[in-house]
């Protein structure tokens, strides 16, 4: 009797138990399940943070390449420094064009979106050319001795590197010795409600060149004398005055891109917008 009623009383004891362990087990199976998801989750997530910023060029791009899906084309190059990137927005943001940089100790660093032509013939041939932009930056201080930003390109048949410069990373307005090469006033006209200083300078030989040309090149500039951060910049209104004052381009021009250059230090440019387009 005593033996019935300890089995009795200990079977469903052990039931219990055993309910509860499986119960438990699949709590615990539950919970795992909800932390792999989520983890699987903020993997997805962390994919499309990466996808959304744009794609991403590292290191020097050899030359001007084009962009898929745009008229556009892009180059990257940097002296030295690490993790020196340009990170164009794709196709259908912001333009077209828009793009971040980054730069870290890079010496010097050049980043640049925009048309590329190289077709041999002259910037007559291109009617009349524009950009819109909306750009922001890191703070002044952050891109070396020198720096610049606004729409720049080079000739050849002369071969002439130009800028047209609306800001940069240092304090003021850009004077002739943030420039080097001798740079000297020739000029001053107005366009886009501002006038622009014009610039001659000599670059010495064996600088870097399209051409790989040892010999010394002249750059032009116009310099913005209140800088902005946005607004529309007449390009080929610049051609036509550099030229009114005996600075002309070469009969093949090359191209025509917003560029970042920075002359050093660790920073960033981020534009939300930059377009260009063509008029008669």
């Amino acid at each position: 009797m005593r033996i019935q009623l300890l089995t009795k009383r200990i079977i469903p004891i052990l039931i219990c138990c055993f309910l509860s362990a499986c119960a438990l087990s699949k709590s615990n199976e539950g919970q795992n399940m909800d932390t792999d998801s989520k983890n699987q989750d903020s993997k997805n997530q962390d994919s499309k943070k990466q996808e959304s910023a744009g794609i991403i060029f590292k290191g020097n791009s050899g030359g001007s390449k084009p962009l898929e899906g745009t008229p556009y084309s892009y180059e990257i190059w940097s002296a030295s420094g690490n993790n020196n990137r340009l990170i164009w927005r794709g196709p259908d943001t912001g333009g077209g064009a828009a793009f971040r940089a980054e730069w870290n100790n890079a010496d010097t660093f050049l980043g640049r979106v925009g048309l590329y032509w190289n077709r041999g013939k002259p910037y007559t041939d291109y009617n009349n050319v524009f950009c819109d932009f909306e750009f922001t930056k890191s703070a002044n201080g952050t891109a070396g001795g020198h720096s610049y930003l606004g729409i720049y390109g080079w000739s050849k048949n002369p071969m002439i590197e130009w800028y047209i410069v609306d800001d940069w990373y240092g304090n003021g307005i850009i004077q002739p010795n943030n420039m080097g090469g001798g740079a000297v006033k020739k000029g001053e006209f107005s366009v886009d409600g501002a006038t622009y200083y014009i610039y001659l300078a000599t670059r010495p030989a064996g600088s870097g060149n399209i051409e790989g040309s040892k010999n010394p090149f002249p750059q032009y500039f116009s310099i913005r004398q209140e800088r902005r951060q946005k607004g529309t910049i007449s390009i080929t209104e610049h051609f036509k005055a550099w030229e009114k004052i005996g600075l002309k381009l070469g009969t093949n021009m090359y191209e025509a891109k917003f560029l970042v250059e920075a002359g050093g230090g660790t920073g960033w440019f981020d534009a939300s917008y930059i377009s260009f387009y063509q008029k008669d």
